[in-house]
């Protein structure tokens, strides 16, 4: 159980950072992972309010009242989606669009994303984020990927997301999944700063090469297969350069 708590050291210090820097108290994130407690118990086999109690050494009162909660609802990131599919429909494959008409259009290629939201809406947000231009009437694509404003939810659900499959990659991994999944890092030490600048642009170059790749892919083979979708996938990347004597407090 110790190297477990030694774990989680390294593993809660940036999480608590960002708690923190959003205001997030810490009885807030408490009764969250109370919920996620009984929700893995539940997963591993106990069924029952006694049996998870034992599990979690949480209490009985505490278990019935957040089994008895309704499942919180994802929010799709509707942004990222009409990126994607402002570059792989055969309709739109990335060229300029005109800001309003028929399809092909910014307005129509916005509403087969999300009908309840103004195109406008939508526009600003890309426009905002820096990934189209607009020129009087004409949109053009100015990035591959949808990148949100940092801090803001969407951002903060990428964030989410991401991590939440990066540690579900690991923590199968770590407890026998089979096949195992890909979950591979490069670190190096003693580099100058300059150095790992160089190499964080090549990795940024070769990753988005990759990237697209996987999404053309992807989308060519979900559209002959739409009927039979059962699965999902999620690939990252990072590059995180730092002082070699930068460490989080709790490590």
């Amino acid at each position: 159980m110790h190297i477990m708590l030694q774990i989680l050291d390294t593993l809660l210090a940036s999480l608590a950072r960002l708690m923190v820097a959003r205001g997030i108290a810490f009885p807030d994130l408490a009764e969250r992972l109370k919920a996620h407690y009984v929700a893995a118990a539940t997963r591993a086999g106990a069924k029952t309010d006694s049996r998870i109690s034992v599990v979690t050494g949480l209490q009985r009162r505490d278990i019935a009242r957040l089994r008895a909660e309704p499942p919180r609802q994802e929010r799709p990131n509707h942004l990222a989606t009409l990126i994607a599919r402002w570059q792989t429909d055969p309709a739109y494959q990335s060229r300029p669009l005109p800001k309003s008409g028929p399809a092909p259009s910014f307005e129509a290629l916005a509403h087969s994303i999300l009908r309840d939201v103004h195109p406008r809406t939508m526009l600003d947000a890309l426009h905002a984020a820096g990934t189209i231009a607009v020129d009087q009437d004409q949109i053009t694509l100015q990035h591959r990927s949808y990148q949100p404003l940092a801090g803001s939810e969407d951002q903060l659900s990428y964030l989410a997301h991401n991590l939440a499959d990066h540690v579900s990659a690991a923590t199968d991994n770590v407890t026998g999944h089979t096949p195992p999944h890909f979950e591979r890092a490069v670190h190096y030490d003693g580099l100058t700063e300059a150095q790992t600048q160089k190499l964080a642009t090549y990795h940024h170059t070769r990753q988005m090469a990759l990237f697209e790749e996987l999404s053309q892919q992807a989308a060519a083979m979900k559209a002959l297969h739409a009927d039979a979708a059962t699965h999902r996938f999620r690939a990252g990347a990072y590059f995180y350069p730092a002082r070699s004597d930068q460490q989080d407090d709790a490590q």
